[in-house]
């Protein structure tokens, strides 16, 4: 999952929802299946703002994410960031 949300996503997920640094940590099968759908949701997430980068275009994106102190989506580390973006 790490390589379709980005390494910033995936560890920002990982410390937020299951407070570990490695998925192999993760000795409860309910977080497993919560971080896996959050990292789903990421994934889902990132489509969507990309789609709203492509139609407003890089100028009001980029604008965008300077509201929120974010110089690319590179930056978002979890899902509330990522919703205010679309």
């Amino acid at each position: 999952m790490e390589q379709l949300v980005g390494k910033r996503m995936y560890r920002g997920l990982l410390k937020s929802v299951a407070r570990v640094w490695n998925p192999k940590d993760i000795q409860d099968p309910a977080i497993q299946q919560k971080v896996l759908a959050h990292m789903q949701a990421a994934k889902r997430g990132l489509r969507r703002a990309e789609a709203a980068r492509e139609r407003a275009g890089l100028a009001a994106f980029a604008g965008v994410l300077g509201l929120l102190r974010l110089s690319s989506l590179g930056q978002v580390d979890n899902l509330k960031t990522l919703q205010r973006l679309w």
